[in-house]
């Protein structure tokens, strides 16, 4: 449960930062020409495929299983991010 609240406070925490920040305009400019559409949706899956694999790990909090989901994702989650165009 302790693990839950971490996880749902940390995503609370994130999400109401970027939103302060884009409506602050903290963001630079450079940065919004680059954000094509097909960037956000890259993005897009790999902050779906995190979350799976955060509610998988918190389904069974051992280290081995931590490790077998969390190595994979960080390698998908790269690969998908750093495919060349």
């Amino acid at each position: 449960m302790r693990y839950l609240i971490t996880l749902i406070a940390t995503i609370l925490r994130i999400s109401l930062l970027t939103l302060f920040s884009q409506s602050s305009g903290l963001l630079s400019r450079s940065h919004r020409q680059v954000s094509s559409r097909k960037d956000r949706t890259k993005r897009g899956w790999v902050k779906t495929i995190w979350l799976v694999a955060g509610l998988l790990i918190l389904l069974n909090p051992t280290l081995p299983v931590i490790l077998i989901i969390a190595l994979p994702t960080t390698f998908l989650s790269f690969m998908i991010l750093d495919e060349i165009q």
